[in-house]
């Protein structure tokens, strides 16, 4: 394991006021605000213009991945969304009893409810970037201006690249528009590629469809989940604080959640009715869904996961390296989705925990938390700094967060080179379902570049 990272998580105990037992979600001190891969990036994020540069040196070249930022839910999501809330809607409404409660909502809820109002675009407009998706990543973009002007001023110039959907090409104009403004540099991204096997190479590998994406291990896990104690004391409590009489079922659940949250992260202070569904104990298991989902889908649950990981680190290194011999750009940034930011982590050991991520038990204090590492707008940011003294050092920043991998102080070349340089050799070989070459890919491989992505940063540390 590279790195075990422990998650400081700020605990805000909600406590509403309650009226005959009532529990008032709109009045509630704080509401919960991690909603696993629909998590707000201004909830987790960290602040790159916080951290202090290196003494004796300055960045000339940084490289980003970046995943695209808040989006509206896919087509599937939408329409289960918009006939759940249809069904059940006057239903909540009809059965709250404003002198004894049926329900165990307050008056206030239930407001909520009559003003609420299915927001049509989600139905044009599936899976495309909000407003508030653009105004994260046109942020970040500032942000990255204010703390290194140099690199914009560079001879290098900047690249950047989406994937072919629509929230990661916005995206990619959201971080342009930062740059270019007072400016006279017209920057554009480049073209984005039908198949782009290093910003969706999973797109492109058989054996990933055929073993982990449509695999049994992922498909067990979601229904072993949905049959634990608490998930199945959810579906009640869920079921109980509307007044339904109606057992909502186990996909039900799952919708409403989505109804909650996708509202609830359109903004940090955003309230959605939904949400009144489920206490903040309710939420903390619904997110935990999406952890099991997303670490059998991208990440620790398949060594396959990792080796997809390796081509975008393999031109991580390749950029810097470009960057060090003076060619190369001062800025190379990709634009893409938390499938590949998974990857990546599991290619790095980063946020591995101790045991295996089940379905069956939810560790409160586990590393691998998507609300922390795969927010909308996360990223990853390599800087390469040149020093007075002709050396090179490298930082590497995880929602603009500091990390082991290079930390605050920064890595030299070699110790950076140590690390990377081991993808340089990756390629998708690997993905054919007959006649699966060893080299590189299979688990041993795997292994033995996580022992020695181990054994080097034990080596840096000490």
């Amino acid at each position: 394991m590279l790195m075990r990272t422990v998650l400081v998580a700020v605990l805000c105990v909600c406590v509403g006021v309650s009226t005959k037992d009532r529990s008032c979600y709109w009045r509630a001190e704080c509401q919960e605000t991690l909603f696993a891969t629909r998590t707000p990036y201004d909830t987790v994020r960290g602040d790159i213009r916080d951290w202090p540069l290196l003494a004796g040196c300055e960045a000339i070249s940084m490289w980003a991945l970046v995943r695209h930022g808040n989006r509206n839910p896919g087509d599937k999501e939408t329409i289960n969304m918009r006939e759940l809330q249809a069904r059940i809607k006057d239903d909540i409404i009809e059965h709250f009893d404003y002198e004894m409660g049926s329900s165990q909502l307050c008056a206030q809820d239930i407001e909520n409810f009559r003003k609420w109002n299915w927001n049509t675009t989600m139905d044009t407009s599936p899976s495309y970037l909000t407003g508030i998706g653009y105004q994260e990543i046109y942020a970040l973009g500032s942000r990255i201006r204010q703390k290194y002007p140099q690199l914009l001023e560079s001879q290098l110039g900047v690249y950047v690249r989406p994937t072919y959907k629509q929230r990661t090409v916005t995206s990619a104009m959201a971080f342009l528009q930062a740059f270019n403004e007072g400016n006279e540099l017209n920057l554009t991204a480049d073209e984005f590629r039908q198949q782009d096997d290093v910003l969706r190479p999973y797109d492109n590998c058989p054996l990933y469809k055929d073993e982990v994406k449509n695999g049994q291990l992922l498909n067990d896990q979601l229904e072993a989940f949905f049959k634990t104690t608490e998930y199945l004391q959810v579906q009640k409590s869920a079921t109980d604080r509307l007044g339904l009489s109606q057992t909502l079922s186990v996909e039900e659940i799952f919708t409403l959640y989505e109804l909650c949250r996708f509202h609830r992260t359109w903004s940090t202070q955003h309230k959605s009715p939904w949400c009144a569904a489920f206490s903040s104990s309710d939420l903390l298991v619904l997110e935990y869904r999406d952890d099991v989902r997303h670490y059998y889908k991208n990440a620790y649950g398949s060594p396959i996961n990792a080796k997809l990981g390796y081509p975008v680190l393999k031109n991580l290194y390749e950029s810097l390296e470009l960057a060090k011999q003076g060619q190369g750009k001062s800025i190379v940034t990709y634009f893409a989705h938390d499938t590949l930011l998974g990857m990546v982590y599991s290619a790095l050991g980063l946020y591995k925990d101790g045991e295996t991520i089940t379905a069956q038990y939810r560790n409160p204090n586990r590393n691998w938390r998507t609300s922390h590492l795969a927010p909308f707008s996360a990223n990853i940011m390599a800087y390469l700094n040149r020093c007075n003294d002709g050396s090179y050092k490298v930082q590497i920043f995880n929602n603009e967060k500091p990390t082991l991998l290079c930390p605050l102080e920064g890595c030299t070349w070699d110790q950076f080179a140590s690390i990377f340089q081991p993808f340089t050799d990756a390629n998708l070989d690997f993905c054919k379902l007959k006649g699966m070459p060893k080299v590189p890919g299979s688990a041993a491989d795997f292994r033995s570049l996580t022992g020695l992505l181990s054994l080097t940063l034990s080596i840096m540390i000490l």
